[in-house]
């Protein structure tokens, strides 16, 4: 496998980890205990790194000197307008497959739903916000490539950190009644396109409102206030050959 293609696969590991919670905001990653993860067994430093920075130029990490790249801490603003566009987005992702639905894929989706109440009632955090995930990637059909996805992706990347700090840290949110995952459900096999949008954005706009509080709550404004969501500077990097290139980091 070539080096490309090995940054790429990086990336898109790095991406779903986020998505699903692994990182906590502020997390820094160290390159030797990436090297040690058995997700990236037998890769050297070299793509690993440049897989960082592509997620940095992306404005998903943030760099510093050195080629340290941790999780943002997010503001409590800049999350709240990036929550904002995950709903949005998701919900017209949701719409425009409204219509592909079938009882075999309807059951599929319901089974994530169903795996994901199993790991909350056992207190499996990590499995809980994976199939949470998986739940809303699987209602977008992510599996079919856009820019519309791209988006949706890039902010669940973004949010998955604060969520999984909500949840590693016990501040679950609870929903009394009927979960929003059933509603969607109950949505999709009715047809009721307008009960889609209601539960999803139930459903979003909940965690969301908890994350804030929490945030607000155990971090302090000085960490809220020192890595908000901004783009990065592009600084020249001299490789070994001589040559310069762009990344995003400094």
């Amino acid at each position: 496998m070539s080096k490309v293609n090995h940054t790429d696969l990086v990336r898109k590991t790095l991406l779903t980890k986020l998505t699903y919670g692994e990182y906590y905001p502020g997390h820094s990653f160290v390159l030797r205990e990436l090297l040690q993860d058995p997700e990236f067994e037998g890769m050297s430093q070299t793509p690993i790194r440049e897989a960082l920075l592509q997620l940095v130029a992306a404005n998903i990490l943030i760099g510093q000197r050195g080629f340290s790249v941790r999780v943002p801490i997010p503001s409590a603003e800049h999350l709240i307008e990036v929550r904002a566009l995950r709903s949005h987005l998701e919900v017209m992702a949701a719409l425009q497959h409204f219509d592909d639905w079938d009882e075999e894929s309807l059951l599929e989706l319901e089974a994530l739903h169903h795996s994901m109440a199993q790991a909350k009632s056992v207190k499996d955090v990590k499995n809980q916000l994976r199939y949470n995930a998986m739940f809303h990637m699987r209602l977008c059909h992510m599996e079919q490539e856009s820019y519309l996805k791209s988006m949706i992706q890039t902010l669940w990347a973004i949010t998955g950190p604060s969520v999984g700090y909500l949840y590693g840290k016990g501040s679950t949110s609870v929903f009394t009644g009927i979960h929003p995952h059933e509603e969607i459900l109950k949505a999709l096999r009715e047809k009721n396109s307008r009960l889609l949008e209601r539960a999803l954005i139930k459903d979003l706009s909940s965690t969301g409102t908890r994350i804030i509080e929490v945030l607000k709550q155990k971090l302090s404004p000085e960490a809220l206030a020192l890595q908000p969501f901004k783009p990065m500077d592009l600084v020249r990097v001299r490789t070994r050959e001589g040559r310069q290139i762009k990344y995003g980091a400094s």
